[in-house]
């Protein structure tokens, strides 16, 4: 028959059960932005977004496409500026979701979030 434990060893089981590690969770790493393209929220309206594998960001809303912006992503942070920082961007993303703040030289301030769009090829550049 065994021996119920005595209250210092059950102290002693309880914190050794205690001090092992607690194993992490994997995180998936970030998805790359690189030639992908993500519609959703724009400063001035709906936008389309591609991102270039130069650092080029290729933006589109209301049937025009521009080139004046780019883009860098340190794992599932972004950062992106069109206009030579006329408007900026950060945020991160996950999946195929980004979400972050944009502002701009006189003071806007924007709440956007984007989706990524596989099906979508890139707009062309002009």
């Amino acid at each position: 028959m065994p021996r119920p434990l005595s209250a210092l060893g059950l102290l002693v089981a309880c914190a050794a059960a205690a001090a092992a590690p607690v194993p992490k969770e994997k995180k998936p790493p970030a998805p790359k932005l690189e030639g992908t393209t993500w519609t959703g929220d724009g400063v001035v309206a709906p936008t389309t977004y591609t991102f270039e594998k130069d650092g080029t960001l290729v933006y589109s809303y209301n049937g025009q496409t521009y080139t004046s912006g780019s883009w860098k992503q340190e794992g599932a942070r972004v950062y992106w500026e069109t206009n030579n920082r006329y408007c900026e961007f950060e945020g991160t993303v996950k999946g195929s979701e980004m979400a972050g703040k944009a502002w701009n030289v006189t003071g806007g301030k924007w709440e956007l979030k984007m989706k990524r769009d596989p099906d979508k090829a890139p707009p062309p550049k002009p």
